[in-house]
């Protein structure tokens, strides 16, 4: 057996396959449920005081489309992390996701479990080259995602991975655990590839 054998199982990571959510109502009550879970968590106090007693019925529109934006710098990490989902308003029914834009929200098919994600994609903290999976079992990642997008429909971002921030489907604390979970694994992953690309 070769070095390259031995070492191919350790360079796979499994990819949880996840459908994009691009409804515009849904996508804003995942969200207000998301930032509502974190503000439970004293980490995240900085998001608890912007948090409104009642969160906006609908989401507000922007040119072109309707985003969600965040970032959050919890107590404890090093650095914070932006987050922002951007709906294309192209009809009524028809609002895809902007896949240049570094989070999203995902879909399991086979058990309905929803999940914030965000992409490993970001030239700030990591460069200009998206990470894909060899690069992220390498850098021993959290478990992370891929957005099956028809091929038919347009996708600037189509090959991106995303990392599981958290599964929405759990109780609050447990969301605002992983998140934080998530949140650090993402700059150590960073850290190891700026290393890298050194």
């Amino acid at each position: 057996m070769t070095d390259a054998e031995t070492e191919s199982p350790a360079l796979q990571q499994e990819l949880l396959v996840l459908n994009p959510i691009e409804n515009r109502t849904r996508v804003h009550a995942l969200f207000e449920t998301w930032r509502r879970a974190l503000a439970t968590d004293k980490r995240f106090a900085t998001l608890a005081k912007s948090l409104k007693p009642e969160p906006p019925a609908e989401p507000e529109a922007t040119k072109g489309g309707f985003e969600w934006r965040t970032t959050l710098r919890p107590t404890g990490l090093p650095a914070g992390l932006d987050f922002s989902i951007r709906l294309i308003d192209k009809s009524a029914s028809y609002t895809p996701l902007d896949r240049n834009n570094q989070a999203a929200f995902g879909v399991d098919p086979t058990d309905g479990a929803t999940y914030v994600l965000r992409q490993w994609y970001d030239t700030k903290r990591i460069g200009s080259r998206p990470l894909k999976a060899e690069a992220l079992a390498k850098y021993a990642a959290p478990p992370s995602a891929e957005l099956y997008h028809a091929p038919s429909q347009p996708n600037p971002g189509r090959g991106r991975l995303y990392l599981i921030v958290a599964k929405l489907t759990d109780p609050p604390e447990a969301i605002a655990q992983q998140t934080f979970e998530a949140l650090a694994g993402f700059h150590k992953v960073a850290a190891a590839a700026r290393e890298d690309a050194w």
